[in-house]
């Protein structure tokens, strides 16, 4: 299996609002993750220069 540089952790991410959204689990060790665990929203610049949301372990 190839693995980029850095490593790409791609969720779907349910906030408590009920809104489900696929998104990139960053700062962590993927195979430390478990289904319905609890993150913390980030936002973080992209190439293009605006702000996306990404998630971190809580």
């Amino acid at each position: 299996m190839r693995r980029a540089d850095p490593q790409y952790v791609i969720a779907y991410v349910t906030l408590e609002e009920g809104i489900t959204m696929m998104t990139n689990i960053v700062d962590c060790d993927p195979e430390a993750l478990t289904i319905g665990q609890s993150v913390r929203l980030l936002m973080v610049k992209s190439d293009e220069g605006q702000k996306v949301p990404v998630f971190t372990p809580a």
